[in-house]
């Protein structure tokens, strides 16, 4: 019996150590063998230095909010920078008007048509004109007079 003990033992701690070098395999490969353990310098952030971010980032994730007050007071807000004399924060603002002017809801899509509406051509028209597309009969309705109002005003002007 003694015998048998002695064969069985080297059997059990070479199935161990074959597992253990297997497994010790497998998560080297898993983990890339940990070569890059250290990231880019491109990807490491500067001591002390916080990200910039702008108002037109917050109103853009305050448009995603599911409450309708806030939704419209961000696109009221986003009317308000589209007239910066700043053509960064006007093409900023214009881009996220043109996103609530897909909002689920029409009073919201309304409310930005007439924000863009008032902004110059060159940064409204855009999305002013993919709102003539819209489901909604009023909407696109507002959109032609906005434009019609827009052109009265510049008539008056000259």
């Amino acid at each position: 019996m003694r015998g048998i003990g002695l064969n069985r033992q080297p059997g059990v701690a070479v199935r161990r150590w074959l597992v253990l070098v297997l497994g010790s395999a497998l998560l080297l490969g898993a983990s890339g063998c940990g070569l890059r353990t250290i990231p880019p310098i491109r990807y490491v952030p500067i001591i002390g230095k916080e990200k910039d971010i702008t108002t037109t980032q917050v109103l853009s994730k305050a448009l995603k909010d599911r409450d309708l007050g806030v939704r419209a007071q961000a696109v009221k807000l986003l009317g308000i920078l589209s007239q910066s004399s700043d053509k960064k924060i006007k093409k900023a603002a214009a881009k996220i008007l043109g996103i609530a002017a897909r909002d689920s809801d029409p009073g919201i899509r309304l409310q930005a048509i007439e924000s863009l509406g008032r902004m110059e051509e060159k940064y409204g028209n855009k999305y002013l004109l993919a709102a003539l597309k819209d489901p909604n009969p009023f909407v696109r309705e507002r959109v032609l007079q906005v434009l019609n109002e827009r052109q009265a005003q510049l008539e008056n002007s000259s």
